[in-house]
């Protein structure tokens, strides 16, 4: 026996996360999807019991595997002894969410400079092009007054607003994204702050709203009607894209 702890299936999984999710804050730092770098998290689902999660207080850019810790669902740190190095007050945007999705492996809080301001502007997405068309009518905000997510209560409150979608808008606070896996999540993120700096645009050139609401339905109708249903594939590859461009 040399002493060393067998690694098991669980344990193989985490450290695989760890990896994947050290990766997936450097991109979204780099697309400007996690704001400034100066708040927001991003987590995995471990299992029924334990999330992984990025503290608020370190570097999405610098971020290194170690300096991700993992939390219960009542937000206490369980893999070592808490700090203000391990601080994640939102928690419950978390935990809420995994709770109520059991579809949802990952999800982002962050404060992206774009969709912050397209919601407190209160400026709805049209289908200005194909990435908008993706958001259009399909995007939920909600105004609870900007207030920090810091009870379980107030993430309920998150969870039941996001729905059955894989974004929502925090009016004057920022955005939540979640999904099946890491680069879905990734991949909206990345296309929800592209859209709001287009609808942003827009605004700054025209009256909105710039389209009608018939010729709104009738281009969503289209798409429905042809939209392929590998979404989860075509993600994926724009992951790989989206790592070879800016890592």
């Amino acid at each position: 026996m040399n002493g060393k702890a067998p690694c098991t299936d669980s344990s193989l999984r985490e450290s695989g996360l760890r990896e994947e999710l050290v990766q997936a804050c450097r991109v979204l730092y780099a697309v400007k999807a996690a704001g400034d770098g100066l708040g927001g998290h991003l987590s995995a689902r471990l299992d029924e019991r334990r999330i992984l999660i990025k503290p608020r207080p370190v570097s999405w850019r610098g971020l290194q595997p170690q300096d991700l810790i993992v939390i219960d669902f009542n937000g206490k740190r369980v893999d070592g002894a808490a700090s203000e190095r391990s601080a994640v007050r939102e928690w419950p945007i978390h935990a809420q969410i995994y709770a109520a999705r059991p579809d949802v492996q990952c999800v982002l809080h962050a404060h992206p400079s774009a969709s912050t301001l397209m919601a407190a502007l209160g400026i709805a997405v049209e289908p200005l092009d194909q990435d908008c068309a993706a958001f259009a009518g399909r995007l939920a905000v909600l105004d609870n007054g900007a207030v920090s997510i810091s009870t379980p209560e107030l993430g309920d409150e998150v969870a039941r607003a996001l729905g059955t979608r894989g974004a929502l808008l925090l009016k004057n606070h920022g955005s939540v994204v979640a999904g099946a896996d890491i680069a879905s999540v990734c991949v909206t993120a990345y296309r929800l702050e592209k859209v709001a700096e287009t609808m942003l645009r827009a605004a700054s050139l025209t009256k909105l709203p710039v389209m009608s609401p018939e010729k709104s339905a009738a281009i969503l109708q289209a798409r429905e009607a042809v939209e392929p249903g590998g979404q989860g594939r075509m993600n994926h590859e724009r992951w790989q894209m989206m790592q070879d461009y800016y890592l």
